[in-house]
């Protein structure tokens, strides 16, 4: 697969001349993807699937900004070739319909390859025997969680990308992606809840390593046990209280909040831009919070470059409570008054690359030790912990939201509405377990209510992120668990 994209023969330099010769600048894209399923519920294969996808993409500017894009669903050199001629065609079109116009950014040329030796292990893998592995580990799940129904899925996704400019740029990378993910769901015919977990590794062989399937199965009992206990579990009354959120929570409020309103693209709009200027330097938390996006080798959301053919690189959105760096392409950077990044992606070679998120987390300064492993804290143990620190002398009382379930945010207004597995309250006297309720309110509220943060940074909290009608992997996290005063803007209410 990886080496249809070597054998492209001199399909890219002949490329880049015909663009030089119309007068356009070129941003070519090659793409081969293979996706495998496996579906286990009730111990029986349920479903199995397997798709590949390749073709090219050309994107084209013209010398005064429009540009055009055009793609195929193959790698044929033949019918590329017309391709480019159309799009040259189509951007040259484009000056009649009065589209914004973006000066060409001058990029340096990049030449390189990446292919994690992960990657040569894809072909190997058997459906069949995933799906044997797949009954036995759910059969194991069932023995030490009975009750609830159970549903496993594993995928595997090998997604490998080569990238060329008109400036000499041939970038050649590919990204391994494996997950295991379970579901446990309430028998009852009553209220049924369904909580959920999953892993990921960059191998194929995740389902044989006993390491991560002993991890998956602690996480996987935790949900099963979850989900038979919240039927019977009450409602928790609305309004603004101390908060202790986890790491999974921590992730979505960083990706959806201030993720999404740092990329340049958006900054017409963004309330982290005034005049579709980043507003770098602002205060929006306290000294001792960063957040911080990094693609981060092994990943689930790893990618080395963009679709664009440039390095990823780190860049730190939040810096000790300012705004410091923004998510931008070549294209947004300089309109936005930010540094490129490199941030872009895009779902496939069909798609303009946009700026967006990898491995998203929030850092607090000085975070206290949490010892063991992240698994072995229910709310019994987080209570321990805040009241060895003494977050009790401070607030008697405490709101534990554990796990996410997705949300959204409004970044125009910096207003976001999540969602949470599980509700506890924490006190000396006690805990109780209420339903999942909606965490809402201001994305600079919440971040200024930061107090604490428990344990070491955990950032394989998995999503999907979605934009612009295209989905690609996220990932992120932050410590094991942050420590929110009450704050007005910042509220539980409602059901999940």
């Amino acid at each position: 697969m990886i080496e249809d994209l070597t054998a492209l023969g001199d399909l890219p330099q002949t490329l880049v001349r015909r663009a030089r010769s119309a007068g356009v600048y070129l941003v070519w894209r090659a793409q081969t993807r293979a996706v495998r399923r496996v579906l286990v519920r009730e111990r029986r294969v349920e479903e199995t699937s397997a798709s590949s996808v390749s073709g090219v993409g050309l994107q084209v500017f013209t010398e005064d900004g429009a540009t055009a894009l055009a793609s195929r669903d193959d790698l044929l050199p033949d019918a590329t070739l017309p391709l480019l001629d159309g799009a040259v065609r189509a951007a040259h079109g484009g000056r009649a319909l009065g589209v914004h116009r973006a000066a060409l950014p001058d990029l340096p040329p990049t030449r390189a390859e990446v292919v994690p030796e992960e990657c040569r292990h894809f072909d190997a893998l058997s459906l069949r025997e995933a799906g044997e592995r797949l009954v036995e580990l759910e059969e194991e799940w069932a023995r030490r969680s009975p009750g609830p129904s159970l549903r496993l899925a594993y995928g595997t996704d090998l997604d490998a990308w080569r990238v060329g400019r008109s400036d000499g740029t041939d970038v050649l990378y590919a990204m391994p992606r494996c997950v295991l993910r379970g579901a446990a769901t309430t028998p009852s015919a009553g209220a049924r809840h369904t909580v959920a977990t999953a892993i990921s590794s960059p191998h194929p062989r995740l389902l044989w390593d006993p390491e991560r399937t002993a991890l998956f199965l602690r996480r996987a009992e935790a949900a099963a046990r979850l989900c038979l206990q919240l039927p019977d579990a009450p409602t928790h009354p609305p309004g603004s209280f101390p908060l202790v959120i986890d790491y999974a929570l921590a992730k979505g409020l960083a990706h959806e909040a201030f993720g999404h309103a740092s990329e340049a693209d958006a900054f017409r709009s963004s309330i982290l831009a005034k005049d579709g200027r980043f507003r770098v330097g602002d205060e929006v938390g306290p000294a001792h919070v960063s957040i911080v996006d990094e693609t981060l080798p092994g990943d689930h959301a790893w990618q080395p470059f963009s679709p664009n053919g440039l390095p990823r690189r780190r860049t730190t959105i939040v810096s000790r409570g300012r705004l410091h760096e923004a998510l931008s392409d070549p294209w947004s950077a300089a309109e936005s008054g930010v540094a490129v990044t490199g941030a872009e992606r895009a779902e496939s070679y069909r798609h303009a690359p946009v700026p967006r998120m990898s491995n998203i987390r929030i850092e607090v300064e000085g975070a206290l030790p949490a010892p063991g492993t992240f698994e072995d804290y229910g709310p019994e143990q987080v209570r321990e912990l805040l009241a060895h620190a003494g977050v009790f002398r401070r607030h008697p009382r405490v709101v534990y939201l554990s796990g996410y379930s997705g949300g959204q945010v409004n970044t125009a207004s910096g207003d976001f509405v999540f969602n949470c597995k599980a509700l506890y309250t924490l006190s000396l006297d006690g805990i109780a377990l209420y339903r999942p309720a909606i965490f809402s309110g201001s994305m600079f509220g919440a971040l200024q209510s930061i107090r604490e943060a428990f344990g070491p940074l955990l950032l394989d909290a998995l999503g999907t992120c979605g934009k612009w009608g295209q989905s690609v992997p996220s990932s992120g996290g932050s410590h094991w668990f942050l420590v929110l005063d009450p704050h007005p803007a910042v509220r539980i209410g409602g059901s999940a």
